[in-house]
């Protein structure tokens, strides 16, 4: 669904007036600002709690790795989010969900939840082609690496530990900046891809430049536009409110 007469609307701008602007589910939790922040005009409602239609199964090495699976075994919970059901047809099946339409440029609002019995309540939010915001339960951890929530997965530790514990809607606001290719098809270091991320409503990740592909999915080369993922890793996590304001590419 996508919402008509796009404006330009920074990210700093909406962290603003995010307490302005957040609908009555905010009311659960004043300490994370963006909670239940509405989408701006010109954005892509990508899930509002009534249908699956802009998600399809996503192929990932063993995971759907002959790209056949065609239904969405995820499921709709609490009439507001999505969460993975584990069971398909009596087998267990793993699954991870992105969007049928490609972005550029763009600004993503996100609100996912822990399970309070969910172990290490093991997600991620995959933005680009490919890098991984790692989503865990990490809210206890004095010193958090690469793995834990808020990182770039296996690229760069978060410049604080913003998570909130399990059972406790969160929030992820991030502004990502796709590659630019010269003429010629090539990329510079200076056309890199970058990203801002706010986890919580804090400041974990600033206009950081993904120029070094050293994860697990470095196999995937850069492109200006690419999907957005939701990774299922064994846990039950719960996702929300999910939209996208794409932006107008800068050369």
């Amino acid at each position: 669904m996508r919402i008509e007469h796009p404006v330009s609307c920074a990210l700093s701008a909406l962290l603003v007036l995010a307490v302005a602007t957040v609908s009555p589910i905010a009311a659960e939790d004043l300490s994370t600002p963006t909670l239940g922040l509405a989408p701006p005009n010109g954005a892509v409602v990508l899930f509002d709690g009534s249908n699956f239609d802009a998600w399809k199964p996503f192929s990932w090495q063993w995971i759907n790795p002959k790209d056949d699976q065609r239904e969405i075994q995820w499921e709709i919970v609490d009439d507001e989010s999505m969460q993975i059901a584990f069971d398909f047809e009596g087998k267990k099946r793993k699954q991870f969900l992105c969007t049928k339409e490609k972005f550029g440029d763009y600004q993503l609002h996100l609100e996912f939840q822990l399970h309070e019995d969910g172990g290490k309540g093991n997600g991620g939010l995959f933005f680009g082609p490919l890098y991984e915001l790692q989503i865990l339960d990490s809210a206890a951890k004095e010193s958090i690496g690469m793995g834990d929530c808020g990182a770039i997965y296996q690229l760069r530790v978060p410049d604080l530990n913003a998570a909130l514990e399990p059972g406790v809607w969160q929030t992820i606001d991030l502004e990502f900046q796709a590659a630019k290719f010269g003429a010629n098809g090539t990329m510079t270091e200076k056309g890199a891809a970058r990203v801002t991320v706010h986890l919580n409503g804090k400041l974990i990740h600033d206009d950081f430049r993904l120029s070094i592909r050293r994860n697990k999915y470095a196999a995937f080369p850069e492109q200006p536009t690419s999907p957005i993922v939701l990774q299922e890793h064994g846990s039950p996590v719960k996702f929300r409110n999910i939209w996208v304001h794409e932006r107008t590419h800068k050369n």
